[in-house]
């Protein structure tokens, strides 16, 4: 009788998770990790256990997001895994490398998760309200992805940028430079931390053009072609 259950709750996850529903989860939990925890982290032990648990629950939901892509499962599966273990041993153990693999593995994994849902919402077949969940969704990834080429440039070149003096709380600056990213991304440029490095200002260029095409194209493309 258990097995039975179990079973049954093993097909119905599988259903769930091969339909479209897994994209409006993983929006759900960008939109948690990006605008609500990740800015408060630094704060405090608490809020960085968090923040760090957050994380976790984003890679998980972002390897479900693409379990249709078998061929890419593995390798997914495998960022997500050094992303987990580098992250988790940077909040104890904080080292320098062990930053850079975090923050490396962390933007590879964004990169191509981007790319695998674009391929999943953009697939044959209707236009459902998920799959412009999953659209929306990717436009968080890219504030998110960008966010960890900001760090990466960071942990190379602490220069590379600019922060007003009540600006910066953290060293090095995540938080911050998540925000920055996402005011790059919508271009609202409040101007409290400028790029000064001339990678930096390649990176910002490119993050505000690609925040202006992408819901001008895609995500305007999905609307159209959404019928209720």
């Amino acid at each position: 009788m258990i097995g039975k259950h179990v079973t049954r709750a093993r097909h119905g996850w599988r259903r769930w998770v091969n339909s479209d529903h897994g994209l409006a989860a993983l929006l759900f939990f960008l939109v948690l990790y990006g605008f609500i925890i990740y800015p408060l982290a630094g704060e405090n032990g608490k809020t960085d256990t968090l923040a760090a648990s957050s994380f976790s629950i984003v890679l998980l939901f972002g390897v479900l997001a693409t379990t249709q892509h078998k061929a890419a499962r593995l390798g997914m599966v495998a960022l997500a895994a050094v992303a987990f273990t580098s992250h988790w041993l940077h909040f104890f153990i904080h080292e320098h490398a062990i930053h850079v693999i975090a923050a490396a593995a962390a933007a590879l994994f964004f990169g191509f998760l981007s790319l695998l849902i674009i391929a999943r919402v953009f697939r044959s077949g209707g236009i459902t309200i998920y799959r412009i969940y999953g659209a929306i969704a990717v436009y968080v990834l890219l504030g998110v992805l960008w966010g960890e080429f900001y760090v990466l440039l960071y942990l190379f070149e602490p220069s590379a940028f600019y922060f007003d003096p009540a600006a910066q709380s953290g060293e090095p600056p995540i938080s911050e430079l998540v925000y920055f990213s996402f005011t790059t991304l919508t271009t609202l440029g409040v101007g409290d931390i400028m790029p000064v490095h001339p990678m930096a200002r390649s990176l910002t260029t490119l993050e505000a053009l690609v925040g202006q095409l992408y819901p001008a194209v895609l995500l305007a493309r999905l609307v159209t072609l959404y019928h209720k």
